[in-house]
């Protein structure tokens, strides 16, 4: 019976811990979008989103485009040369912004 009790101390003390700190903010116990956890998906979806160019780094290759879609797996990308372009986002080195 000791035992018991001395668990359930120990389970509301650590209760009463977690309580406050998910009061106080709210916003930070919710799980944040994708986009923001990844600065890479983040910089692709600014290029979507103002129709601005980004240049795309995979493979020892450099694609220069405008994005026009952004999934879980793939960016689709076009430019004056092509039409449309697909990558693979597992594929990407890297990216940096032409704005």
């Amino acid at each position: 019976m000791n035992l018991a009790l001395r668990l359930l101390a120990a389970l509301l003390f650590s209760a009463s811990l977690a309580v406050p700190a998910l009061v106080a903010d709210p916003v930070a116990a919710q799980p944040k979008p994708a986009v923001e956890q990844d600065p890479l998906r983040a910089v692709l979806a600014e290029s979507k989103e103002k129709n601005r160019g980004v240049a795309i780094y995979a493979n020892g290759a450099t694609i220069n485009g405008v994005v026009v879609s952004l999934d879980d797996r793939y960016v689709t990308a076009k430019s004056q040369q092509n039409s449309r372009i697909v990558i693979r986002l597992d594929r990407i080195d890297g990216v940096s912004t032409l704005f």
